[in-house]
């Protein structure tokens, strides 16, 4: 594909009917028409996927300095300028669902009638639990950002397990939390923990307070203190790690919070960075992302299952799926023009330099277009376990194999 030809597919790119969008200011109006459908079958193909125990919410940046409405700024995030995604995932890094922030978040049009009003942040949260099975020992955890003790209640009213970080000011005036210039003046020591419980509509909640560097307040509804363990912390005045006393609360937090992060590495290491003036191209590209990273995590999670190596790194991952799609099935157009030099063949890192590139399975047995040539120079014969030469080689995987009377590797390659 040449630039011209790749640019003006990307000009005329589009995903919706721009006519059959409300104005601004009038009922009905989606900031996001032009991506709608495009969001709506990725969000339906990831959500059809089985769930783990162990789930979370949280924010997620699309980096952009794009001049748009949509545009947000998080002084916390690497990235601090782009396109807000809330986004569910499990522990280890699966995309179930997601949101891309509008400010238009607490719409009440949004809201299903047998969902309270909890408030614009705790509202997402239970927007994305919708799709989470109901009395099946599911857990869902948050930061400070969404956690209040309204929310907690009612997820544990519908059969949801939750804990999340907790701010201060939305506990109430009858819970005391000590701040840290009061823990500093009582000379509290590294590991100090208390623990308050409180019932919020029919349901116990449980609120832990620990001081490490600074004091943490974590708020449950199915764990609390106990037992407390040991941890590793590093001391600045003693110049060493010490042993310091940990919640039960903090450890499992810690351990199954960090899914969108985990997400966020992975998208940075191989991300598309073609740039582009339109918005909804940018965040297109970002979803691809991500629904590349969460089919090598499903490719994964099928290994485990079935007790079978799964050795393809991500970026290997990403290069079989390319060549997939590319050589999969019949050819739309021929090559014009005078043979290319080049290889184009995908390079796939091997244990042993100088061996054949070979093309996935799903290339070998689509059935299309594995035409046998003749070629100039005798060659040794790519199919596993044979080693006779042979002059003929496939058209489209571009590997030598035998067709002869004695072997035929050309036929047993391609099933």
């Amino acid at each position: 594909m040449s630039l011209n030809h790749f640019k003006k597919i990307c000009q005329f790119l589009h995903f919706n009917d721009n006519t059959a969008q409300s104005p601004s200011g009038t009922p009905g109006h989606d900031r996001l028409h032009k991506i709608r459908p495009v969001l709506e079958t990725l969000k339906k193909k990831c959500l059809s996927i089985p769930k783990r125990e162990a789930l979370s919410v949280d924010e997620q940046m699309c980096a952009t300095k794009a001049s748009n409405i949509l545009r947000q700024y998080l002084p916390n995030k690497p990235h601090k300028w782009g396109y807000k995604l809330l986004v569910l995932c499990d522990d280890r890094g699966f995309a179930y669902d997601f949101e891309i922030y509008s400010g238009m978040e607490n719409d009440p049009e949004l809201r299903d009638s047998s969902e309270p009003d909890l408030g614009a942040s705790s509202n997402i949260v239970v927007r994305l639990a919708r799709c989470i099975p109901r009395n099946q020992q599911y857990r869902l955890f948050f930061d400070n950002y969404y956690t209040s003790p309204e929310l907690i209640s009612y997820l544990a009213k519908e059969g949801i397990l939750s804990l999340g970080t907790v701010s201060k000011g939305r506990l109430g005036k009858d819970v005391q939390i000590p701040s840290l210039k009061d823990l500093k003046k009582d000379k509290v020591e590294r590991g100090f923990s208390e623990e308050w419980v409180a019932n919020v509509d029919g349901t116990d909640i449980v609120t832990v307070m620990w001081y490490d560097n600074k004091p943490v307040v974590l708020s449950s509804s199915f764990v609390g203190q106990e037992p407390i363990q040991l941890v590793r912390r590093y001391c600045k005045k003693q110049k060493k790690y010490i042993q310091v006393d940990c919640p039960q609360i903090v450890k499992v937090y810690n351990q199954h919070m960090g899914g969108v992060d985990l997400l966020d590495s992975f998208l940075g290491k191989y991300k598309i960075k073609i740039r582009t003036k339109k918005w909804y191209l940018r965040l297109f590209y970002h979803l691809i992302d991500v629904i590349v990273v969460n089919s090598w995590l499903l490719y994964r999670r099928v290994g485990e299952q079935k007790q079978t190596p799964t050795p393809l790194k991500l970026k290997d991952f990403k290069f079989d799926l390319g060549k997939s799609l590319c050589m999969c099935g019949p050819s739309i157009t021929k090559k014009r023009g005078r043979p290319s030099s080049m290889s184009d063949q995908i390079e796939i890192k091997k244990k042993k330099p100088n061996t054949a590139i070979l093309p996935p399975r799903e290339v070998r047995c689509d059935g299309f277009e594995h035409f046998p040539i003749w070629g100039q120079k005798r060659q040794r014969c790519k199919y596993p376990g044979c080693k006779g030469k042979t002059f003929i080689s496939c058209e489209k995987c571009r590997v030598e194999l035998c067709f002869n009377k004695d072997n035929n590797c050309f036929r047993n390659f391609h099933q």
